[in-house]
């Protein structure tokens, strides 16, 4: 082999590479729908309220890795009205295709919030005490093909934030912070990480 064609090949595969871990071009972006997020969390159900906007989180982190092209959130709402499940109801993949096409998108995105842990912890130290509270989501996604089904990318994250509280010599540092406003935080940093990893396996859309 000489050394312009190994050269030639080696910039091909190079380019390739850079094309699926960094930025697509807009034209070749797939057009993308995010479903709401369900809510599978049996312990906590008080707080699905609190995690309902994470689909609109992770749009906003999604669009920032320059692969994909998302329609409005409005227009997603509307669409599900229409075949009768509102904005809130269960969404599975049958569904989300079919809302999927009537939207125009070539891909659809489901998630689901799988995991959310509350946890306090106090300690005591000659005349202090301190009190710490945890709160820990873990959430996934899967984009799927309209038109064949087929899983194309999933992505799995998890967000971890805390807040502490210290009294000592009569007085109080620090303030803790509740478990909703918790929750909220955790879903901000989530979207960002799900957004992430989701990232990694998107690829061009289909000529």
């Amino acid at each position: 082999m000489s050394k312009k064609i190994f050269l030639a090949i080696l910039g091909l595969g190079c380019l390739a590479l850079n094309l699926y871990a960094g930025e697509i071009p807009y034209e070749d972006r797939a057009i993308a729908a995010i479903m709401p997020f369900s809510y599978t969390v049996a312990e906590y159900p008080q707080y699905q309220k609190s995690v309902s906007g994470l689909a609109d989180s992770l749009a906003v982190d999604l669009l920032k890795t320059n692969k994909i092209r998302l329609i409005e959130r409005s227009r997603i709402d509307a669409a599900l009205k229409e075949i009768s499940l509102g904005q809130t109801g269960a969404v599975d993949s049958a569904t989300a295709s079919r809302a999927g096409k009537q939207l125009g998108a070539q891909q659809v995105i489901l998630g689901s919030v799988v995991a959310l842990s509350i946890r306090e912890e106090g300690r005591s130290v000659l005349i202090a005490t301190k009190t710490n509270r945890w709160v820990e989501i873990e959430a996934e996604a899967h984009i799927i093909d309209v038109e064949t089904g087929e899983m194309l990318a999933a992505g799995k994250a998890t967000n971890k934030v805390n807040s502490a509280e210290k009294h000592a010599f009569g007085g109080k540092i620090g303030k803790l912070a509740s478990e909703e406003s918790l929750v909220q935080q955790a879903k901000l940093g989530l979207g960002e990480k799900l957004a992430k990893d989701l990232a990694k396996n998107i690829r061009p859309k289909k000529k």
